[in-house]
């Protein structure tokens, strides 16, 4: 029996619900550790990290009521540092839309057409790992203001 500790919760923001679907599906046979929420717009799936333990954000930068780059700098406000692993699976395909996805806090970009359900799974996982640690670094560098105080 699975523990929550072995879960991986992953909120999957996108408006197309065939993509939706195809990405849901490429995770679930990539692991059974996964439990998926699902968005059809940046509001919604906003709500849903709010309300749900989410370990990792995968979404399309496309959204119908607002860009990926806004939901970005929502989820992760350069002034609190990262705070939400994310992953951008997008139709872009131009390297400076992955570049700035990256410099507001996407740990990875993939481009759909070019992505398989392993390469999602290795991005997720990185992208949890990556803040993880990120994490741990800035509660060691805050301790250390602390005792230097």
């Amino acid at each position: 029996m699975e523990t929550p500790s072995q879960i991986t919760s992953v909120l999957l923001i996108d408006p197309n619900n065939d993509d939706r679907q195809y990405w849901m599906g490429r995770l679930a046979s990539s692991s059974a550790h996964y439990k998926v929420f699902e968005a059809k717009d940046a509001e919604t799936g906003l709500a849903l990290c709010h309300s749900e333990r989410v370990d990792c954000v995968v979404m399309e930068l496309h959204l119908p009521d607002m860009s990926g780059f806004q939901v970005l700098m929502r989820l992760n406000p350069i002034i609190r540092g990262l705070q939400t692993p994310v992953v951008a699976l997008s139709h872009f395909i131009l390297p400076s839309i992955a570049e700035a996805a990256k410099k507001l806090g996407a740990q990875s970009y993939l481009i759909k057409s070019q992505a398989s359900g392993d390469d999602l799974d290795r991005a997720i996982q990185k992208a949890i790992a990556g803040v993880g640690v990120m994490r741990k670094e800035a509660y060691v560098r805050k301790a250390k203001k602390k005792s230097a105080a």
